[in-house]
């Protein structure tokens, strides 16, 4: 839950998740992310490096909540404002706020989620940032 980021190391990142997730949960991110099977992994592989890697967050709400059955979602363009503080996915600090257009769909088994298919349009926001990877990939030579 974006409101419950300001960490106050009161509990474990762990047992944070665990509030709202089932042990065996797989959180599907998007391409330059990747995916993670259980609360441990995903703790250590985006969870806490993507809450490292920004400052600043703002949660600009949602264009749209859907849910069906142990289905829902929602959409957010854009959802989140954040700043890069260095080290996520590679990148260096910023100064520069930067807008998230976020897809987020989840399934839940009893009171927890269990699945999150997230997609980010990544290209969009580190283009903000001053990084244009389709112009780079054009700009690469090709053998």
């Amino acid at each position: 839950d974006i409101k419950g980021w300001k960490h106050t190391g009161k509990i474990s990142l762990v047992d944070e998740l665990r509030a709202s997730w089932n042990e065996d949960m797989i959180w599907r991110g998007p391409a330059g992310i990747g995916s993670s099977y259980t609360i441990e992994r995903y703790a250590e592989q985006h969870s806490g490096p993507f809450r490292a890697g920004f400052k600043d967050r703002i949660s600009n709400g949602h264009l749209c909540k859907l849910a069906e059955g142990h289905f829902g979602g929602f959409f957010g363009w854009p959802n989140l404002t954040l700043t890069p503080t260095g080290g996520f996915m590679g990148m260096p600090a910023s100064e520069k706020p930067g807008d998230m257009r976020v897809i987020d769909m989840y399934r839940r088994e009893g009171d927890k989620l269990s699945e999150n298919w997230i997609f980010i349009d990544l290209l969009h926001f580190w283009k903000q940032q001053g990084v244009d990877i389709l112009d780079r990939i054009k700009k690469t030579p090709r053998t």
